[in-house]
């Protein structure tokens, strides 16, 4: 990526940023202490120096020349759009040799012009010992200066591309979760065209507008959200009804549903959608395969500052084999690949998912998640 643009592009070429502000304040503070300690030094000098008339207005003009020479050296590097600290202070020392000669050759000029300096002194105009002297004191603010902006570039480089590495971060999680998300659509949706297949060719036209409809509803709540969004407990729990709702038209006589919820957990935020693939398997693979009524349950917990979640059922007959091999037989792997990393990826190593038999028969998958109220 060309870190050139980095640096143009933010607002336009000669925008004001927060690095530039910071390089202002480091300048004037610089050039300030310089000015003091020369003044400072004047004033333990034997001669009568500062008694001089325009003394004062000579340095400050001094002082003013090196803040304008200084930001002017920043200007110049800033478009050359170097972010490696050691190439940008050796380019800025390299510039500041030739600044600081300049502004050594300004300060006598306004001592000559301002004071009676050389006069009184004896002294010839640009007198190189004089010079030399100046020079030196000139110098250091400005190599210190160029150091630490050194720094200050190489950080607010290095602050920018951890934007930019979050940004691309954030933007792959989200397709991840899209996709993860998408994974969850076509079983059901072709079940329920099924299911109405079934019911128009047996003439319950009227369960078939039902189911339609009811679907409609469901489709329209889990498509409408982000697919990195997290929901509030109660509303994941409103759209697992719906879900339910469609079921029944197929069940009517066999599904049995339960909300083992504590009202304390219904403001709990949850990733959406998380646990309709566990809600459809039971269906799937626990009402659909046993003759009798089968309770469905989803409950929640509130456990200090953790939130328990479970999806369980009571279907007669199924397998007690919890191994991972046995869900990927079973078609359940993707549910439980699926949900283990929206989980990852939203909550790294503080959330957990835990499957297997059930006390009472059936099947029982449980999720821990960090408790999170909605504002």
């Amino acid at each position: 990526m060309n870190t050139h643009d980095d640096w143009t592009h933010r607002a336009g070429p000669w925008a004001f940023s927060r690095l530039d502000g910071m390089v202002v304040v480091l300048t004037i503070v610089f050039w300030t202490i310089n000015a003091l300690q020369l003044g400072a030094r004047s004033l333990i000098s034997p001669t009568d120096f500062n008694q001089l008339d325009g003394v004062i207005l000579a340095r400050l003009a001094s002082l003013g020349t090196g803040i304008i020479l200084t930001l002017s050296m920043w200007l110049f590097l800033r478009r050359l759009g170097e972010t490696r600290a050691f190439a940008w202070f050796w380019r800025a020392a390299a510039l500041g040799l030739v600044v600081c000669l300049i502004h050594t050759v300004l300060n006598a000029g306004y001592f000559r012009l301002l004071t009676d300096y050389h006069i009184q002194a004896g002294e010839h105009f640009l007198r190189p010992r004089n010079l030399a002297s100046t020079y030196i004191s000139f110098l250091w603010p400005i190599m210190t200066w160029s150091a630490l902006c050194a720094v200050m570039v190489a950080s607010d480089n290095l602050r920018r591309q951890q934007a930019r590495t979050a940004q691309a971060q954030a933007a792959a999680q989200q397709a991840q979760l899209a996709a993860l998300r998408l994974q969850i659509q076509p079983h059901f949706l072709f079940n329920t065209l099924n299911a109405v297949s079934s019911l128009i060719g047996e003439g319950r036209t009227q369960e078939a507008d039902t189911t339609l409809l009811r679907l409609g509803a469901f489709l329209r709540h889990t498509l409408a959200a982000a697919p990195h969004d997290r929901v509030s407990l109660a509303s994941e729990l409103e759209n697992q009804n719906r879900y339910l709702d469609i079921e029944e038209i197929r069940f009517s006589d066999r599904l049995l549903r339960r909300m083992a919820v504590e009202p304390q957990t219904l403001c709990a935020l949850v990733p959406g959608l998380i646990l309709q693939p566990f809600v459809e398997n039971a269906v799937k693979h626990g009402l659909a395969r046993s003759l009798d009524p089968v309770t469905l349950e989803i409950g929640a917990r509130r456990d200090g500052a953790r939130l328990a979640l479970w999806v369980s059922d009571n279907a007669a007959g199924r397998p007690h084999d919890s191994t991972r091999g046995h869900f990927l037989n079973q078609g359940l792997g993707r549910s439980l690949d699926n949900a283990e990393q929206r989980l990852r990826l939203l909550y790294g190593p503080d959330a957990s998912l835990r499957y297997g038999p059930g006390s009472s028969g059936g099947w029982r998958i449980d999720l821990d998640l960090p408790f999170e109220a909605a504002a």
